[in-house]
């Protein structure tokens, strides 16, 4: 008898304890949602798309505006890799951030390309050898693979700097 006695009173305590602690602790009906579209991103960022992308791994640029990126040309300043296609403009991609990646990327060869030499972009986001020539270079980064022809995907440890000649 006297384990019955305890059993009710201890469901009697928690019956009490559980409507107190919904009564203070309201569950609220509606999902809360964050904008995930702002704040600190970690060596990765979600854009969309200014032009339809066929092909992974291409240095990307910003875009039309601030929510969009861009195929990058041998004369712009690169952002990051595209590591996604997109089949539509407007289509929401990945870039890889250059200089806080935190691990390596890899990128389209635009020519063969030595392993351990220094790239910058090249035409339509891929990558080559850094030049030698007067003028702005992009470096994004060092070759750990080697590239034998233009359309290869290698290895990159991913930096950014500026080289004026």
């Amino acid at each position: 008898m006297k384990s019955n006695g305890m059993k009710r009173a201890f469901k009697g305590l928690y019956q009490r304890l559980r409507k107190r602690w919904l009564a203070e602790n309201k569950p609220h009906r509606r999902v809360k949602l964050a904008n995930i579209a702002e704040g600190i991103h970690a060596g990765q960022i979600t854009k969309a798309s200014d032009a339809i992308i066929t092909e992974r791994y291409l240095l990307g640029k910003i875009g039309s505006t601030t929510d969009r990126v861009n195929v990058c040309a041998a004369i712009d300043t690169p952002m990051g890799v595209i590591t996604d296609e997109a089949a539509a403009v407007g289509d929401m991609v990945n870039v890889a951030l250059l200089g806080c990646a935190g691990f390596t990327i890899r990128m389209v060869a635009s020519a063969a390309i030595a392993q351990g030499a220094l790239v910058e972009p090249a035409a339509s986001g891929r990558i080559a050898t850094l030049g030698s020539g007067v003028g702005t270079h992009h470096v994004v980064g060092r070759a750990l693979d080697a590239a034998s022809a233009a359309g290869d995907v290698i290895e990159v440890d991913p930096f950014y700097f500026l080289r004026v000649i």
